[in-house]
């Protein structure tokens, strides 16, 4: 699971699609009852665990993603 900052997907919006999105992914997040957690910069780094959920902010967190999955599944195969 992963989700761009409010800012971020106006970044995503005017200079990568060049189009207005139908809806702001965080907004119906939230309002389908989940907490979104960003950084306070955009486009920086980002990874939440929660127990069997891992998820990320942007592109950018794909390196630290990688790393507590590995570490994720290593606990798993160690139990």
């Amino acid at each position: 699971m992963t989700v761009f900052s409010e800012t971020e997907e106006k970044v995503v919006e005017y200079h990568i699609l060049h189009a207005k999105m139908l809806f702001n992914m965080p907004d119906a997040l939230r309002a389908a009852g989940g907490d979104v957690v960003t950084t306070a910069a955009d486009f920086e780094q980002h990874v939440v665990e929660d127990r069997e959920l891992i998820t990320w902010q942007n592109p950018r967190s794909d390196h630290p993603l990688a790393a507590r999955l590995i570490a994720a599944l290593d606990r798993r195969a160690a139990a």
